[in-house]
């Protein structure tokens, strides 16, 4: 097979088509209330995209064999998709967006905004004109019908530049990765088995009963559900999030210090979770169950009065940072060869790799040094710049890390970024009223971390590793999706919110500055509790790897502990255990010649939900009401 074949001018052409579609999707379901896709690993609706395509491909090769794409190139649309919809997702653009129109909006007397700290925003990092952000807030009207568009320019030309510039220091960094996770740690990359199984030009999968029996089971249970919302009548066969809801049916303390714990189990979820290797399945539950335990003493200590206690996020954010550590430690040999390469040092064949190691490292290094440039142009002093930028990449790559080793379906970490760990370690009085102006600001794409960009990068390249794809075309198209992703963000969200109204997605905006209120009016010094949080978190984390290290029986996975505090994890555990269980059965009673069958019902789980989903928010967006939200 060619190395080139794959990221072929047809492809590449055919995803640039398939991304407007897609975007709007994405964004359009925000305000009619649908499902979000971005908010778990594998983004449903580039899955049904790539189940569409390989259908009418099938359709194709039957009339013009010689026309049909190729699996490389049906990968090469569905990796550009996935990009360019994490561009576009509920934790990047979605709240960029809503932070950055935010702070001279809703400016009063009573916040105090002026005199805190709208004198000191740089004027080209937000919309400043009262007409333009009248017409951004009270809707009704097209963007391209107003002359108020050109005051939208400055601020989306500026963190358009920011976000590609994050997004390249990433593809370099995969870059330099690629070949120790792939190829010599040979991970598994769970997320990306069911598209490259659908891809296959001879695949079993869709001659399989198993799967259709997943499949039909799935899309009965999704169409059962949505119907449940339209008429009541119906059963929902436990969709109904807020009636399954344990924290709810316990009514003395300690015991509500629980919290949200809802029971119901998603067939796409128990299927996904099938494909995560068993010890990471098991920690996510185990570990899911533990921080309710923590919750629970916390109260039962008498320690539940104490702000964020027991700080679960903190202790996440100190977890993350150790996989980070261990990403880089174990990838050592390999980084040391290929930065010796880049220096010339040392000769080493770089040309399969999607950038020559020279360019991925003064590549990753220049784009920091750009983006430390951007912030210190936003009046930024260069440590906090430079700590902020530091960290983030840090969370990034233990990101990628944690789903190329282990395929979580969720990795969130709400409200603890990089900017709240240094506010927390130094405090707000030391960093200063401009760091912090600019942290706020950060919150755009560090309110949580589901649709983080990182992973698809690298996901991709495995991808072309597997079809024998050129890995520096899928470089040039990665890069081509994420600034096309960024702009189709950027001007049709501007567009629907100019249509629908701002108001329904202030309330990020309100978060991220009443925050900043809060630290400007009442600073504290270093919080030891917090720090003392990050650093627990890291020193079990460093624990949990030791034990695997050393002892084959130890089952508890370190990235369990990192995913499983979150938010997120509570709508996934149930059906993560569910999916162990079965797996446990299956493994112990009928052994490995059973489970590759076994794993087709599971690919039908996640296609029948997906696709019954994928319809409820198609017809939702058309009917403009909201219908079955698969993914609350």
């Amino acid at each position: 097979m060619s190395r080139a074949v794959g990221v072929t001018p047809r492809a590449v052409l055919l995803a640039i088509a398939l991304m407007v579609p897609n975007c709007l999707f994405v964004l359009w379901g925000l305000f009619s209330g649908q499902s979000r896709p971005a908010t778990v690993s594998l983004f449903f609706n580039v899955v049904v995209t790539l189940l569409v395509l390989v259908a009418a491909n099938r359709l194709l090769g039957c009339f013009r064999p010689r026309a049909k794409l190729a699996p490389g190139e049906l990968l090469t649309i569905y990796s550009m998709l996935s990009l360019s919809t994490a561009v576009c997702g509920l934790d990047q653009i979605q709240t960029m967006m809503p932070v950055v129109a935010h702070p001279f909006w809703a400016a009063t007397p009573e916040n105090r905004y002026e005199t805190l700290f709208l004198k000191q925003i740089p004027p080209w990092v937000t919309c400043t004109d009262p007409v333009a952000l009248d017409r951004y807030f009270d809707g009704h009207q097209h963007l391209w019908q107003t002359p108020t568009w050109r005051a939208w320019l400055r601020p989306a030309a500026a963190w358009g530049v920011f976000s590609f510039a994050m997004l390249w220091v990433m593809l370099c960094l995969n870059a330099l990765f690629r070949k120790q996770w792939t190829e010599e740690a040979k991970l598994s990359f769970p997320i990306v088995q069911l598209p490259l199984e659908m891809a296959q030009e001879h695949t079993p999968l869709f001659r399989s009963r198993l799967m259709w029996s997943g499949f039909a089971a799935a899309f009965g249970v999704c169409l059962l559900r949505g119907l449940h919302v339209l008429y009541p009548k119906v059963p929902s066969l436990g969709g109904d999030w807020g009636k399954n809801d344990l924290g709810q049916m316990v009514k003395e303390a300690p015991w509500t210090a629980i919290g949200w714990t809802p029971l119901n189990v998603m067939p796409f979820a128990v299927g996904l979770a099938f494909l995560i290797p068993q010890d990471l399945a098991f920690s996510c539950w185990a570990f899911y169950l533990y921080w309710k335990v923590v919750r629970i003493l916390t109260v039962a200590f008498g320690l539940g009065n104490i702000p964020r206690a027991p700080w679960i996020d903190e202790q996440s954010f100190g977890a993350y940072m150790a996989i980070c550590a261990f990403s880089l430690w174990s990838s050592r040999r390999h980084l040391r060869e290929a930065l010796f390469a880049a220096v010339g040092r040392q000769r080493l064949d770089d040309s399969g790799e999607p950038l020559p190691y020279r360019w991925a490292l003064w590549g990753a290094v220049g784009g920091l040094a750009f983006l430390t440039a951007w912030c210190l142009a936003a009046r930024m002093n260069l440590l906090p710049a430079l700590g902020f930028l530091l960290l983030y990449v840090a969370l990034s790559v233990a990101v990628a890390r944690i789903r190329a080793e282990l395929g979580s379906p969720v990795h969130d970490l709400h409200f603890t970024g990089p900017e709240v760990a240094l506010t927390n370690l130094f405090g707000p009085a030391r960093l200063g009223r401009q760091n912090l102006i600019m942290y706020t600001f950060f919150w755009s794409f560090n309110r949580a971390q589901r649709s983080h960009p990182m992973p698809h990068q690298i996901e991709g390249m495995k991808l072309a590793e597997r079809t024998g794809a050129s890995q520096r075309r899928l470089a040039l198209a990665l890069t081509l999706a994420a600034g096309l992703g960024i702009s189709l963000g950027w001007g049709l969200l501007l567009e629907l919110i100019h249509y629908y109204g701002g108001t329904t997605q202030q309330w990020k905006g309100w978060e991220a500055f009443n925050r900043l209120a809060t630290w400007l009016q009442q600073p504290f010094q270093t919080n030891w509790h917090a720090v003392g949080a990050m650093a627990l978190g890291l020193v079990l984390t460093v624990f949990l790897s030791a034990m695997r290290s050393r002892f084959v029986w130890w089952v508890l996975h370190p990235a369990g502990l990192a995913v499983s505090g979150s938010w997120s994890m509570a709508l996934f555990a149930p059906s993560i255990f569910v999916s162990w269980l079965i797996k446990t059965v299956i493994l112990r009673y009928a052994g490995m010649t059973a489970f590759r069958p076994a794993a087709h019902f599971f690919y039908g789980l996640i296609l029948g939900e997906f696709v019954g989903g994928a319809g409820w928010g198609i017809l939702g967006i058309a009917l403009k009401r909201g219908m079955y939200n698969f993914l609350p």
